[in-house]
């Protein structure tokens, strides 16, 4: 069987390109003539390039497939103004699916992202039912919204098998981009108070999101939302966690929502300053004290297995502080633990 996947080269779409190929399918990996194709350099498959926002291109790349992953998007939260996030999320997704149509795809898995079923800032757990409840979204998660709504609704039109993926917080290796996810890790480690904060999380492998994005292609309900993550929690667990497996004392501190912002404003001009990434944004300090987490059950019910939020960090870690994303500086301080070298050492 053949298969298209949008935004091959980006974080989540290069592991479900590799996961792909293991299990037979034909790969055709939709990139841009400008993007970085790192990622891909080691993988058999067939390279289209094409915008999810020319039409035309994605037509052509689109016949013969039988499966077509939209997995293209932008995930930031800061950097792209609002308008555009949500003007490109809903043109992409239109013209995804018209070629999809015409090419008479079996079936159109979309990526969204567990944050459009909202968060709380109780310990409850989320399913696809959830709904997003915070009144000051942030322009990512906007966009994500009317991305989704607007496939079911063109979806149902066109009369196309629509399936939806919702990711948790995913981290991994072959983050050349670094997203938004593993960055909240190198900004961890480059922090010199090992600052935690109020809420939770809930993370995931990539290599789990690949998985779960094949077998909801093969085994998912057409029309239906699944979620896939792994456990549910505290920040402050998990930061002891990248303390722990890095050899590091903390977490130090914690941070509240008030003081998050505060620092996510000075992060902000000194990122103006220096011209380089900040460490927290404004809109990332708004989701401080809540708690993202939520219930991969459906998923789960069909086969769905993710590792635990530790495995998940070995590998993600291993990757890191072999990439330019952690200063040597950094790196220098770390004592890595025995589970990440025991990692690097059958992964190099």
């Amino acid at each position: 069987m053949q298969v298209l996947v949008t935004g091959a080269n980006g974080f989540i779409g290069c592991h479900l390109c590799q996961a792909l190929h293991d299990k037979g399918y034909a790969v055709k990996a939709l990139v841009r003539t400008t993007s970085d194709l790192r990622s891909l350099a080691k993988l058999e498959v067939d390279i289209c390039y094409g915008d999810i926002l020319q039409a035309e291109t994605l037509e052509k790349a689109a016949q013969g497939c039988d499966f077509l992953f939209h997995v293209a998007g932008v995930f930031a939260y800061s950097g792209t103004p609002a308008h555009e996030l949500i003007n490109e999320a809903k043109r992409g997704i239109i013209h995804v699916l018209e070629a999809a149509s015409k090419a008479r795809v079996k079936r159109v898995i979309l990526t969204s992202s567990s944050v459009t079923l909202g968060a709380d800032a109780k310990k409850n757990i989320r399913d696809e039912l959830s709904t997003d409840t915070l009144d000051d979204a942030t322009a990512y998660v906007m966009a994500k919204k009317m991305q989704e709504s607007t496939a079911v609704e063109y979806a149902a039109q066109l009369g196309l098998d629509l399936v939806t993926v919702h990711p948790t917080l995913t981290v991994g290796g072959n983050d050349y981009g670094l997203t938004e996810s593993n960055h909240a890790i190198v900004s961890y480690l480059q922090d010199p108070f090992k600052t935690t904060w109020i809420g939770g999380c809930n993370m995931v492998a990539v290599s789990d999101v690949a998985a779960g994005h094949i077998l909801l292609a093969e085994k998912g309900k057409s029309g239906e939302r699944y979620i896939l993550g792994s456990e549910n929690l505290e920040w402050a667990e998990v930061h002891k966690l990248i303390s722990q497996l890095c050899g590091l004392p903390g977490p130090y501190l914690k941070a509240y929502h008030t003081s998050a912002y505060l620092g996510s404003i000075f992060h902000e001009a000194l990122g103006f300053l220096t011209q380089q990434r900040p460490a927290s944004t404004r809109e990332q300090a708004r989701m401080v004290g809540n708690y993202y987490w939520y219930s991969h059950e459906k998923a789960a019910r069909l086969g769905y297995k993710p590792i635990p939020t530790k495995a998940a960090l070995v590998k993600a870690i291993s990757w890191l502080v072999a990439s330019t994303h952690i200063p040597a500086s950094v790196r220098a301080s770390l004592q890595l633990s025995k589970e990440v070298f025991e990692y690097r050492a059958l992964h190099p």
